[in-house]
């Protein structure tokens, strides 16, 4: 018996279409009726299937004309970076930055040292001023990524730091960077500087691992 094509069949094969370029932006989608003989299904099916498209961003309805895409790789990612919550931001950095720190140990030259210690003491000459440690802090934060000499992790340093830019983050920060805060912030990043200056990898990655837990645990409270 072969298998029934749901809407989710429908919304992900047209959704493979306008991200593959078979679609553009702004084009029209084919008619409900002749999307319904393409995948053998009824036009409420379809129906339910450019609902889907349309909730996530990929269509959009135009009364009396049709069907458009909307989606772009630029728009898609400018509503990533401005959605991504304080808490999908940690997580995602403690996938990268513990490895990014030992990468940082085995390929840091004495210039890229010199910039993670400018930010660092910039970061550390900051006790309660908010906005400029937060600036200082993914100044560091990028500079640890650039010392990997790894084109493709400074690239994601970088967009790291754009969410961190957002609304989200920007009302937590009044709350979680308290004075308290920053001064245990300092030190972490002290801690995480001094391993991967001593060439110590295991150092700086579970030097990491405790800043972003505690980075965390701070958001964590702050919410509740």
């Amino acid at each position: 018996m072969s298998k029934r094509i749901s809407s989710g069949d429908v919304a992900s094969n047209l959704r493979r279409q306008i991200t593959s370029g078979t679609f553009l932006v702004n084009e029209r989608l084919p008619a409900e009726r002749a999307i319904a003989e393409q995948f053998g299904v009824s036009r409420g099916t379809v129906r339910d299937a450019l609902h889907q498209l349309e909730h996530n961003g990929f269509v959009e309805r135009r009364a009396g004309s049709g069907t458009y895409v909307c989606y772009s790789e630029a728009n898609q990612s400018a509503s990533i970076l401005q959605s991504t919550s304080p808490l999908e931001l940690v997580d995602a950095r403690f996938a990268l930055e513990p490895q990014i720190v030992r990468l940082a140990v085995l390929h840091a030259t004495e210039h890229g040292l010199m910039q993670a210690e400018t930010a660092l003491l910039d970061m550390e000459a900051c006790r309660e001023q908010a906005q400029q440690f937060a600036l200082a802090d993914e100044a560091f934060h990028l500079s640890l990524a650039q010392c990997t000499q790894n084109s493709l992790l400074i690239w994601t340093a970088k967009r790291f730091n754009e969410v961190r830019s957002n609304k989200q983050w920007a009302r937590m920060r009044e709350t979680v960077l308290s004075a308290e805060a920053i001064r245990a912030y300092n030190r972490q990043h002290r801690l995480i500087f001094e391993a991967i200056r001593n060439r110590d990898a295991e150092a700086a990655a579970t030097a990491m691992r405790a800043h972003l837990s505690a980075a965390k645990q701070s958001l964590i409270d702050a919410a509740a």
